[in-house]
């Protein structure tokens, strides 16, 4: 399930009006969401973002659990830590677990663009590309995207809708929002018959 969650709740992109760098200096952008299911919590995505100089980590950690009754129907984990510089990914770690399902991604940059390893095999990626974490509008200017659970590049078409909302299609299909400064703010998307969003948690922080 999330294995589409991430992809269908994680994008080469179409080209478009850019939008500013996340990375770039401006507004704290960390974030934390309650992610709803037809209506009901089943859980949360949090992303700690920390400038230091010209560097950025990103620490992201999604748990999901969908339950029936007092049964436990399903159960996401994911965690992963990001290193930018400027606007570009240096490295990153991940590791899902997708209802018992296991993924990874490694990533590193080289002379050669972003290379290593991850659940999809050997990784080759473009210098520029930008993984589906989703706290950077980075995502959304034009830049190659892949998946942020297993590495693999993503082929999907974006189009700005209007309100700071922008719409993914192809291989993952969902909206998303941005605030005027570049902050993530909501993402939506349907899945297997279920209607999900993405609301901000309020009065925390969001490592909390």
């Amino acid at each position: 399930m999330m294995r589409s969650l991430c992809r269908g709740l994680a994008v080469v992109v179409a080209v478009m009006a850019p939008v500013a760098d996340a990375v770039a200096a401006g507004p704290d952008r960390s974030v934390a969401f309650t992610v709803f299911r037809d209506g009901l919590p089943i859980g949360h995505h949090r992303v700690s973002v920390r400038p230091d100089g010209d560097r950025t980590e990103v620490q992201v950690d999604i748990a999901l659990d969908v339950s029936f009754a007092f049964l436990t129907l399903y159960t996401y984990r994911h965690r992963s830590t990001e290193i930018w510089q400027g606007d570009r990914l240096i490295s990153l770690d991940s590791r899902t677990d997708d209802n018992g399902t296991a993924m990874q991604a490694t990533v590193q940059a080289t002379p050669d663009g972003l290379r290593g390893t991850g659940s999809a095999g050997p990784l080759r990626l473009p210098a520029d590309a930008v993984p589906t974490s989703y706290w950077t509008s980075a995502l959304v200017s034009g830049r190659p995207l892949f998946d942020s659970q297993d590495g693999h590049a993503l082929d999907v078409t974006v189009r700005p809708e209007g309100g700071g909302w922008w719409a993914m299609e192809g291989e993952v299909r969902l909206k998303l929002s941005y605030s005027p400064q570049g902050v993530w703010s909501g993402m939506r998307f349907s899945l297997k018959g279920s209607d999900f969003e993405y609301l901000p948690r309020t009065g925390m922080q969001a490592g909390s």
